[in-house]
């Protein structure tokens, strides 16, 4: 496992921020379980299952505090439809959208392939949705001159590394190609009509 396997696994385990992450790691060694021991003695740690240290068998969760009024009727920590809570619980599924779409960030990757197989470049996947969100069409024309002279594009990954994606790109390039080549035919019968 390199060094960056060893920071996002340590990452998603932790909750921690890169930062903290690298530095403890760099600060023992490489090694993953000094490091998660250290950013436990500084309270860095977020997440409860990366802790190796014991834990009280039933952790109590406060109970909403609920009166009753003269006639019956409860009130207290509750939203408008009566339910306590509903805000925490929205706000645990954004946090919890939030961790799927990092993860998809980070475990996601973009594979430039030249047209003799040799590999041109692997870009994480966040890489080419920020070129695409502010620079549209100018990656968009580069995508499409990199299909022309052959350049293939493939998704690897857990979310994005399914067979269909990688099926409809090399489509697309050899759709393109086969543009090139009917272009670069008319030219040379054009030519040759003119001789």
């Amino acid at each position: 496992m390199d060094n960056f396997e060893k920071i996002e696994q340590l990452v998603n385990k932790t909750d921690c921020s890169y930062e903290d992450v690298k530095a403890t790691l760099e600060g023992c060694g490489w090694d993953m379980i000094d490091a998660i021991i250290k950013l436990e003695k500084e309270g860095k740690v977020k997440k409860e299952s990366a802790a190796y240290t014991e834990k009280p068998a039933a952790e109590a969760k406060p109970i909403p505090e609920i009166t009753l009024d003269v006639k019956g009727h409860s009130s207290g920590n509750q939203d408008s439809t009566g339910n306590a809570g509903s805000s925490e619980k929205a706000s645990k599924e954004k946090f919890g959208l939030w961790q799927k779409f990092k993860r998809m960030m980070s475990k996601n990757r973009l594979v430039i392939i030249k047209n003799n197989g040799q590999q041109l470049a692997d870009l994480p996947i966040w890489i080419p949705i920020v070129a695409l969100i502010c620079f549209f069409w100018a990656t968009l024309i580069l995508a499409v001159i990199a299909m022309v002279v052959g350049c293939r594009f493939h998704f690897e990954g857990e979310d994005l590394g399914k067979i269909n994606i990688n099926d409809t790109m090399d489509k697309a390039t050899d759709y393109a190609e086969k543009v090139k080549n009917d272009l670069t035919k008319k030219r040379n019968d054009r030519q040759n009509s003119d001789n």
